[in-house]
């Protein structure tokens, strides 16, 4: 364990004096040579994103890749019922991996996720269009109106119909403030 310790901080220490390396002939070509200076800097980009990526992985989070294309399937699919295995098949990597590197990336477990993204979609929802509660809690992957009413009150503190009611009605005393002279 203390030798694979040492030979990742002499992994990095190579990492880092290459990255340093690369920008300083950067700027000391940046005013003869600016497509090859521009090349060193790229490539020191490169570097760093790559040891981002590692330091990730060896964390036990998800690499950027993996939480871009988790965020898209969740987000297509949310209407639907979204059981984390189909997440992970998305990433190519078994449930319970995804599950625990989803919680060190995000922050909040799959399952909190999921409930903000469809409170989200409904918020949005119920500002700009004029759905039926029953039909957006359905385009938010709720079971039926009562459901998302629920999770809705006890997220937000009132109740769907209301929280629309009350932003529209802030919306409209907001165009008509800025109508005034």
């Amino acid at each position: 364990m203390l030798q694979a310790s040492v030979n990742a901080d002499l992994s990095e220490r190579a990492e880092t004096v290459l990255v340093i390396n690369l920008l300083e002939e950067a700027l000391t070509l940046l005013e003869k040579d600016s497509a090859t200076a521009r090349r060193r800097v790229e490539d020191a980009c490169a570097l760093v994103q790559r040891s981002h990526e590692e330091e990730r992985a060896r964390n036990g989070m998800l690499a950027a890749w993996q939480v871009q294309r988790a965020e898209a399937y969740i987000a297509r699919h949310l209407d639907t019922r979204l059981r984390i295995g189909l997440v992970a098949k998305a990433v190519n990597l078994s449930p319970s991996y995804f599950s625990r590197a989803f919680k060190a990336t995000m922050g909040l477990p799959y399952s909190g996720y999921l409930l903000v993204s469809r409170l989200a979609r409904a918020k949005r929802l119920l500002l700009t269009t004029d759905m039926p509660i029953a039909q957006i809690a359905l385009q938010c992957g709720m079971a039926d109106q009562s459901h998302l009413t629920r999770v809705f009150t006890r997220a937000v503190g009132v109740p769907p119909r209301a929280w629309r009611s009350r932003m529209l009605d802030l919306r409209m005393v907001a165009q008509d403030d800025e109508t005034l002279p």
